[in-house]
């Protein structure tokens, strides 16, 4: 069943270097209590929500970027299969993808942009992994993500699968030495992939770990030990150089961490200690867009309802952004998502609605906070663009050993190609999927260009 719902109102909210506007409250019969992050897809967005809906069990909805448009695109229902989505939607061409926490031990599914199309692609059964969380990835032919229970031990899975339902595999079985729990996503660089378990490993508080897309070479980079942070929730991210991450606790003030590492398992280092004035007890990742980190706090704050967030990557200059008061919404369970100067996102509850369901907002950044002084971008063009093969950036100037990088929507670097010299750049999409993505051209540390891409359904 489809709903539409107009906006007729939104909130504004004006705060220091950004304004936050409401988009929707979800009162329940439209959605309730969003436990993940939002998509692109053009001018909309689309979310999930882990319950309400027609049969309170969770939704998969649409929304323009302005607010209006609602649409409510499937309503779940455990008698015809998944209920209560813990994590995101991943596109794909026309469909997205997603997973449900329950319905059996949970489910893996597909829906078309427009609504139609539902498909149950895969049950989880308990061996194979059970309650998956987070969001899945693609490489062109398998999709990747994980379970925070089930398998072997009953702690947690790694798969992959193919975007057709088959040819499922068990890549991983936690352990409990090698964590437990994973709720976040895998992350890939192309070579490996990436993720945090939230208990297990030598302090039973969590682990940073590597695995091939084959289940082979499984490294356990980092174990959390409370100072250095513990009880990762989220998803790591990439800018070329470092991996960047959160914990829910651990640190100086016990309220949780921001952290870099090396993807070796190197240079840990921790970046911001919470202490509930500047936020506590993030459950979501970080994006990286113009030498800032950007991200969300579950709680803390003025209200201790949460808070949006800025800090660069060496862990200076750190700006709260939002404070989560109840009446803007309180309690973010996800992640931020940019485009075009703004920062997109939900809020579990509240919304100032007598059912207390939860916001989707979003918030103008200030584009003079995310640039360092050193970092100065030149003029560029990218053509074309939108485009589905290749695109090609021109500057006004010529560079030198220059290092093309390229984020999606969250801030995890897909794509790096290194010592490029001229005035043009080529860019071929490979296997990228369909979507929003940011390209930034550097040369010895200093930014030379920057520009967004968009690639279009083949």
């Amino acid at each position: 069943m489809k709903t539409k719902l107009i906006i007729l109102c939104i909130l504004f909210w004006g705060v220091a270097g950004a304004q936050y506007t409401k988009l929707h409250t979800f009162n329940g019969e439209n959605g309730g209590e969003p436990r993940g992050s939002l998509v692109f897809d053009g001018p909309f967005l689309f979310g999930m929500t882990h319950g309400g809906g027609d049969y309170n069990e969770g939704t998969v909805f649409r929304i323009k970027q302005d607010g209006t448009e609602y649409t409510k695109l499937i309503d779940f229902n455990s008698s015809s299969g998944g209920r209560y989505p813990w994590g995101s939607l991943f596109r794909s061409g026309a469909a997205l993808y997603g997973m449900t926490y329950e319905g059996f031990h949970g489910t893996l599914f597909k829906i078309n942009a427009n609504g139609a199309g539902y498909t149950h692609l895969f049950f989880f059964g308990g061996s194979n992994g059970s309650k998956p969380t987070g969001s899945l990835i693609f490489d062109g032919t398998f999709l990747y993500g994980m379970t925070s229970m089930g398998g072997t031990s009953n702690f947690g899975t790694v798969f992959k699968i193919k975007s057709d339902g088959t040819g499922y595999t068990k890549l991983l079985d936690f352990n409990s030495e090698n964590g437990t729990y994973p709720y976040g996503s895998l992350f890939s660089d192309g070579t490996f992939l990436y993720g945090m378990a939230f208990l297990g490993g030598t302090n039973n508080k969590g682990t940073v770990f590597k695995l091939k897309p084959d289940g082979t070479e499984y490294t356990k980079l980092l174990d959390f030990n409370g100072e250095n942070g513990m009880y990762p929730y989220g998803t790591l991210i990439s800018d070329g150089i470092f991996l960047y991450g959160m914990t829910f606790s651990g640190g100086t003030e016990d309220k949780g961490t921001v952290f870099k590492l090396k993807p070796d398992g190197t240079e840990y280092t921790r970046l911001l200690d919470f202490n509930g004035e500047n936020g506590r007890s993030p459950q979501g990742s970080l994006i990286y867009h113009k030498n800032f980190l950007y991200g969300m706090t579950f709680a803390g704050g003025i209200s201790d309802y949460g808070t949006i967030f800025g800090i660069k990557p060496d862990g200076t200059g750190y700006t709260k952004l939002l404070d989560f008061t109840g009446s803007n919404g309180q309690y973010p369970f996800g992640s931020l998502v940019y485009n075009g100067g703004f920062v997109y996102g939900m809020t579990s509850l509240s919304g100032a609605n007598t059912k207390h369901k939860g916001t989707i907002f979003k918030l103008k950044i200030d584009e003079t906070v995310g640039i360092s002084a050193n970092h100065t971008a030149t003029a560029c063009s990218v053509y074309p663009n939108p485009f589905s093969t290749s695109t090609t950036l021109q500057t006004d100037n010529f560079f030198h050993n220059a290092t093309l990088t390229v984020d999606n929507c969250f801030g995890q670097t897909v794509s790096q190609v290194e010592n490029l010299s001229g005035q043009s750049v080529t860019f071929h999409r490979n296997n990228l999927p369909s979507g929003l993505y940011f390209i930034r051209l550097t040369e010895g540390g200093k930014m030379i260009a920057l520009s967004k891409l968009v690639i279009e359904y083949e």
